[in-house]
């Protein structure tokens, strides 16, 4: 290995959390978390799973399967014998007129459907921009969002744990966050970041959207604010192959 690229070192953490989401997608969100915060360079190659695994204080089978997650996701690549790369950003564009999920698809004259698979109160990951509440807890939800009868996205959304009192509930009911924190809460989500990548459908949203396994996918982030207060963080996968983002584009 070059002696003018060294292998960054990973840095000190706690052990993952054992409740919660599972530990390779704890990991893989730390990581990614790293890699977009330009942590590691294009041309050095990533810590190894060694490494990590030391770091993380996990087993190695957890880090494998979190580097399979990312490379799926086009985050990064692995060359053999010489250990995992980033891949080069994407270019970002934008903007769009703010909407959730169930506006954009009512908005379009689809009908609109959403599936609650899990939710809890789990601590927050240590990468969650969220402005948390004194407790450090989020309200962590998972949903298939449907369109048509069709399953076309899977999403994992956090929330500060004191705003999510009731929410199962009421989402499963009608499928609407915003529309919970607007009613519940006062809470209007006013503004937003959003990152948008392709990548391949992972086992999970494989499975849940009826895809086959690396079928090309949105990886979409949201981080919503209230009143510049961040109180949403949302990962969506979403089929490439119902959904599109139109630009417009002025000089």
């Amino acid at each position: 290995m070059s002696a003018d690229h060294p292998v960054p070192a990973p840095r000190t953490r706690t052990a993952l959390q054992r409740s919660g989401p599972p530990l390779y997608r704890q990991l893989a969100d730390d990581l990614r978390s790293r890699i977009l915060d330009g942590e590691f360079r294009t041309t050095d190659p990533m810590p190894t799973e060694a490494q990590l695994s030391e770091g993380y204080r996990t087993s190695r089978i957890t880090v494998r399967h979190a580097l399979d997650l990312l490379e799926r996701e086009g985050l990064v690549h692995r060359e053999q014998g010489r250990g995992s790369f980033i891949r080069p950003r994407a270019i970002a564009v934008g903007p769009r007129r703010l909407t959730s999920f169930t506006e954009e698809l009512r908005e379009r004259g689809v009908r609109q459907g959403s599936v609650l698979l899990a939710s809890g109160v789990v601590p927050a990951p240590a990468d969650a921009p969220l402005d948390l509440g004194p407790s450090g807890m989020c309200t962590w939800m998972e949903r298939v969002r449907r369109a048509d009868d069709r399953s076309i996205a899977h999403q994992l959304t956090w929330i500060p744990a004191e705003l999510g009192e009731g929410i199962a509930a009421a989402v499963d009911a009608h499928g609407s966050l915003y529309e919970f924190l607007r009613e519940t809460h006062g809470l209007e989500i006013d503004s937003a970041d959003e990152t948008y990548r392709v990548g391949g459908a992972d086992a999970t949203a494989a499975a849940l959207l009826d895809l086959a396994v690396g079928a090309p996918v949105f990886i979409v982030e949201r981080v919503g604010f209230a009143r510049a207060r961040r109180v949403e963080w949302t990962r969506s996968v979403v089929r490439g192959d119902d959904y599109e983002v139109h630009v417009h584009l002025k000089r």
